[in-house]
C-alpha cells in the first residue's frame, strides 16, 4: 500500500467547523504515515524471511516475482490518484463520492489491461501453476490497485490512522497464512495467496469506511473548488513519475533474475534484496521529518541540518555494518545457499549505503527547493543503471551482477549529486541568522 503525504489546503469558509480535518491533524497524520512506511518495510523483511524458512527457494523466487509485478503493475495502473486525492479529496465537495467511484473504476479497468498484458509477455511456465493462476493474475492486480488507492484518500479525509491500522492488519493476517498454506502445502501459490487474500478482505471494508466518512464530513454539501488544470497535471507529474519509478526495481529486477538465472536464485535475490530495502527505506524515512521541521523552523535551519546529517551518518554506520556482518549471518540460518549466493550481494550493497545517504540529503534540499525534476531525473538514472546492468550481466555472472550493478548505479548518482549537495549544505549551514533566507543551488529561496 501507498504511503500519503500531507498538503496543504485551506477549507471553506463554509464548511463547518470540525467538518474537514484539522492542520493539526494532517500534521500527526502524515507521522502516522512515516510510522507506516518504516513498519512496512520491516513488515515485508519479516515476511520473506518466514516464507523462506517454510518454503523451497524455488517457490519463495516465483512468488517474489509474481507480487512484485503485481505491485509495479498496481502502480503503473493508479495513475498517481491517490496521492491526488490526499490533496484535492477535501476541495471536491459535492463531487467527492463522484470522484471516488470514478478513480476506482479508471483504476480497476486500467489494472485489468496491464495485468493481462503482463501474463501475455511474462514467463508463464516460472510464474504460474496453472490457467487458473494465470486467469487470476489480472483480478489480483486491479484489487491491489484499488487498495492502494485508500491510504492517501483517507489520509485527505483526515483518517490516515486507517491506513496505518490496514497495514498492520495486512502484515499480521499474511504472517497467519503463510504457515497455513505451507502446511496444506500449496507452494508458490501459497506464498501469494498468503499476501493477497488480507488485501483482498481489507478492501471492502475500506471502502465502506471512506464512503462513510465521506458522507460524515458533510463534503456533500460543499461547492467544490475550482482546481486549475495546468496546477493538476504539474501534481500530478510530481506525484505518479517517482511512484512508477520506485515501483520499477521491485517489479523488474526479480523478473530479470528469474529469467536469467532460474527459480532458486531468483528466491536468494527476494530474500536477501528484502533486507537491502528495509535499510533504505528506513533511510529514506529520515527525510520526511527534516523537510517538515525545516519548512516549520526556517530560521533554525542550521540546526536542523546539523542534526539532519548526525542521524544519516549514524543510520550509514549501522546499516554498513548490519549488511556487512549481521545479514549474512541471518541468511546462513535460513540455509547456506542463502548465504553462498546472497553474501556477496550483502557485501555489495554495504559499500553502497554511504552514497544513498548522500541522495538522502540531495533529495531533502531538493524538496525544499521544490525542485522535484532534479529528483526524478537522478532517480531515473539509478533505475535504469540498475535494470541494465542486471539485465545485461546477470546471465553471465550471477546474483554478484545485480550487486555490481546496484553499487554502480548509486555511485554513478552520487557522482552526480555531490557538488549540488554539498552547495546546499553550506548554504543551509550559514543561515544562523533569524529572518535570513535559505537559497538552494538554484537559487530559489526556500525559507526566510
Amino acid at each position: 500500500m501507498q504511503i500519503a503525504g500531507s498538503a496543504d489546503w485551506e477549507p471553506s469558509s463554509s464548511v463547518a467547523a470540525g467538518a474537514l480535518p484539522s492542520r493539526r491533524v494532517l500534521a500527526a497524520d502524515s507521522l502516522v504515515s512515516l510510522a507506516s512506511n518504516v513498519f512496512g518495510a520491516i513488515s515485508n523483511l519479516i515476511f520473506w524471511v518466514v516464507a523462506a524458512f517454510l518454503y523451497s527457494a524455488a517457490d519463495v523466487g516465483s512468488a517474489g516475482v509474481v507480487i512484485g509485478a503485481a505491485l509495479g503493475l498496481s502502480t503503473l495502473s493508479n495513475f498517481g490518484m491517490g496521492t491526488l486525492a490526499t490533496q484535492y479529496l477535501p476541495l471536491s465537495g459535492s463531487l467527492a463520492m463522484r470522484w471516488f467511484f470514478r478513480s476506482h473504476y479508471a483504476v480497476f479497468t486500467a489494472s485489468l489491461v496491464t495485468g493481462t498484458a503482463f501474463v501475455i509477455v511474462a514467463p508463464r511456465s516460472l510464474l504460474f501453476g496453472s490457467p487458473t493462476e494465470v486467469a487470476m493474475f489480472p483480478v489480483l492486480v486491479a484489487i491491489l490497485s484499488i487498495s492502494m488507492l485508500y491510504d492517501p484518500a483517507a489520509s485527505g479525509l483526515g483518517r490516515a490512522r486507517w491506513g496505518a491500522l490496514a497495514n498492520v492488519s495486512h502484515a499480521t493476517m499474511r504472517l497467519l497464512l503463510l504457515p497455513l498454506f505451507a502446511f496444506v502445502p500449496f507452494g508458490t501459490i501459497g506464498v501469494v495467496l498468503a499476501w493477497f487474500l488480507p488485501v483482498m478482505f481489507l478492501v471492502p471494508i475500506l471502502s465502506v469506511a471512506i464512503m462513510s466518512r465521506i458522507g460524515e464530513t458533510k463534503l456533500t454539501e460543499i461547492a467544490p473548488r475550482q482546481i486549475r488544470r495546468g496546477q493538476l497535471l504539474r501534481d500530478f507529474r510530481k506525484s505518479y513519475a517517482p511512484a512508477l519509478l520506485a515501483a520499477m526495481v521491485p517489479a523488474l529486477l526479480p523478473l530479470i533474475v528469474i529469467t536469467a538465472l532460474g527459480r532458486d536464485q531468483a528466491g536468494y535475490y527476494i530474500v536477501t534484496f528484502s533486507l537491502i530495502m528495509m535499510l533504505a527505506v528506513l533511510m529514506s524515512a529520515t527525510v520526511g521529518p527534516f523537510v517538515t521541521a525545516a519548512g516549520d523552523y526556517a530560521t533554525d535551519l542550521a540546526g536542523l541540518t546539523y542534526r539532519f546529517g548526525f542521524v544519516l551518518v549514524l543510520a550509514t554506520l549501522a546499516s554498513t555494518m548490519f549488511l556487512a556482518v549481521i545479514a549474512p549471518t541471518g541468511l546462513g540460518i535460513i540455509g547456506e545457499d542463502y548465504r553462498t549466493y546472497g553474501g556477496p550481494l550483502l557485501a555489495l550493497a554495504s559499500a553502497a549505503i554511504p552514497f544513498l545517504a548522500l541522495q538522502a540529503f540531495y533529495g531533502a534540499f531538493a524538496q525544499l527547493r521544490k525542485d522535484y525534476r532534479k529528483v526524478i531525473a537522478s532517480q531515473f538514472l539509478s533505475t535504469s543503471t540498475l535494470l541494465l546492468g542486471a539485465a545485461i550481466f546477470a546471465g553471465q555472472y550471477g546474483l554478484v551482477a545485480v550487486g555490481w550493478s546496484f553499487l554502480l548505479a548509486e555511485a554513478v548518482v552520487a557522482v552526480v549529486v555531490f557538488v549540488p549537495t554539498v552547495r546546499a549544505i553550506r548554504a543551509a549551514t550559514r543561515t544562523r541568522q533569524p529572518g535570513r533566507a535559505y537559497r538552494g543551488a538554484a537559487g530559489s529561496t526556500v525559507a526566510t
